[in-house]
């Protein structure tokens, strides 16, 4: 839908080239000239602004910008922006063989998905223009390549992309900037639409206004925001709005509540000795009185914190049966993994509901303990937009990816782990819909193999998590001189991701929302 054309039928000649690296808060004017801008984001994020108008960028963003306009380029206070400010001339050849500028000039927008190749490009272009000597041949070649490039990402994504799918990309878009404002003719011109029936289209395709769909967007972020202890004024500040009182109206307009009524509303007299448990009540943006947390649920500190023991035996499991007898919950949610006598001990403090771990997906999890909190639209409501969000994400990368295969190796003091689709493989083979090396259906959690069979295990990329103690990371150093190591094809393609394996154990539906993004990052740009 967007509208980056006409290049193949211009002669262009570049003059200028500017490197953009801005720091938080930075801003530069540009003075108008008679001649094309090209504003290239490599990085970040910014606000391109001339006259009354203004276009958001982000890493991938491309705006031609005509002949005789005064810019300014800015960034706010989330992230700093790099790219490239390449200016050029534009002729079109007559019959006669004469050269002159066309009467009619055109501001067009353009984002593109592979932003490595793009990058690379700009940096041959830069490096060609600041030779000792430059060669005026080699500079117009490495820009007419860098055009191509771009020509060739715009035909792509015009010739894939619907109205509706015009529409998908731009509500995405505005979902990753909540806390910027857009004007509708903005939103038009990056879907390549008119703006009435950019409109029509959005209310169609979404069943809300573009305006409405923003509002919402803000208070369902506003509330996360609360309930992880921030103020007020800060979550105002963090979606957009500063005006803490027209915030607090508007909250209250949308969810019924006030900002500080709602959180009272969602705190609930209950507890969880599961960690995954404690994820689904997160996930249900429900604040318990006493939950056993991942570590990575440390923004929830303001709730007491009980000791991760699924077992249900040992010192710790006696301190939290006794904080749990001072926090005199209503209801304790466990998981099946918790012996009997464990608890009869919790149903002496409070009723308890036993939730399947092996028998039952994190979904089914997550709805059980929507229904026992009287939050089932609520779980089926958060389940129809994780579908929605690894759809999307899912479609991204397996267009990046094809049918590569991926798999997912752990590295532990004494030996190494290949995992299935559940728990560490849930969301990449699952949600993602992406391909293992290995059949799937063969592994429960996950199964041991030494370095020799590791060589079984092989594919087109790897994801390596390496336990956090000096034996597991010795045993990674070892794996990595090894022969067997060399010789697999994710070593040869130099497909190997090693993180860390907090991103990809904590099997709940909050966890599993994080690691979407996180793959959606890791894997988006290949």
């Amino acid at each position: 839908m967007n509208s980056l054309n006409g290049f193949g039928r211009e002669i262009l000649h570049v003059i200028d080239m500017q490197r953009i690296d801005f720091a938080v808060n930075g801003e530069k004017s540009y003075a108008n000239s008679d001649a094309y801008n090209l504003i290239i984001c490599i990085h970040g994020q910014g606000l391109l602004e001339w006259g009354q108008e203004a276009l958001s960028l982000a890493e991938g963003d491309i705006s031609v910008q005509p002949p005789g306009r005064e810019l300014k380029l800015r960034t706010g206070d989330g992230a700093p922006l790099k790219g490239w400010l390449i200016q050029y001339h534009s002729y079109v050849q007559q019959d006669n063989g004469m050269l002159i500028k066309p009467t009619s000039t055109r501001h067009e927008w353009l984002s593109v998905q592979s932003v490595k190749p793009l990058t690379d490009l700009c940096d041959t272009l830069h490096h060609t223009f600041s030779m000792e000597q430059p060669n005026g041949y080699s500079i117009q070649s490495e820009f007419y390549r860098l055009m191509a490039f771009i020509e060739n990402s715009r035909k792509t994504e015009t010739i894939e992309e619907t109205t509706a799918e015009a529409i998908v990309r731009v509500s995405n878009f505005m979902r990753e900037r909540l806390g910027q404002d857009f004007t509708r003719a903005e939103l038009a011109q990056m879907a390549g639409l008119s703006q009435g029936y950019f409109s029509r289209a959005f209310q169609e395709q979404l069943g809300i206004s573009p305006t409405k769909f923003m509002i919402d967007l803000r208070i369902a972020r506003a509330k996360q925001m609360l309930l992880y202890g921030n103020s007020v004024k800060e979550t105002a500040a963090q979606v957009g709005i500063e005006d803490e009182f027209y915030f607090s109206r508007k909250f209250k307009q949308h969810a019924g509540l006030s900002p500080v009524a709602y959180m009272k509303s969602r705190r609930r007299n209950i507890a969880s000795v599961s960690e995954p448990i404690s994820g689904s009540l997160l996930a249900l943006q429900l604040l318990p009185r006493a939950a056993a947390f991942y570590p990575t649920h440390k923004k929830y500190a303001q709730m007491l914190h009980l000791h991760a023991n699924e077992a249900g035996k040992g010192q710790s499991w006696h301190k939290n049966v006794e904080m749990l007898q001072n926090a005199a919950p209503e209801l304790i949610f466990c998981t099946d993994f918790l012996s009997d006598e464990a608890q009869y001990e919790l149903e002496q403090v409070a009723p308890v509901i036993r939730v399947p771990w092996l028998k039952a997906d994190w979904r089914e999890q997550l709805l059980l303990v929507a229904e026992a909190t009287g939050c089932r639209k609520d779980g089926e409501h958060w389940l129809k937009e994780y579908e929605r969000k690894a759809d999307q994400i899912s479609r991204k990368i397996r267009h990046l990816w094809g049918s590569a295969t991926i798999n997912i190796c752990r590295i532990t003091e004494q030996e190494y782990r290949i995992y299935g689709d559940r728990n560490a493989g849930a969301v990449l083979y699952q949600d993602l819909r992406l391909s293992a090396g290995h059949e799937l259906k063969q592994i429960d959690v996950y199964t041991t193999v030494d370095e020799q069979d590791l060589a079984s295990y092989d594919a087109d990329a790897l994801i390596i998590m390496v336990d956090p103690s000096p034996k597991a990371a010795a045993a990674w150093r070892t794996l990595q001189s090894s022969r067997t190591w060399q010789m697999m094809n994710a070593v040869k393609n130099r497909s190997i991701y090693e993180i860390g394996t907090e991103k990809l154990f904590e099997y709940s539906a909050w966890s599993h929302d994080r690691s979407l993004s996180f793959f959606a990052e890791l894997f988006g740009k290949r």
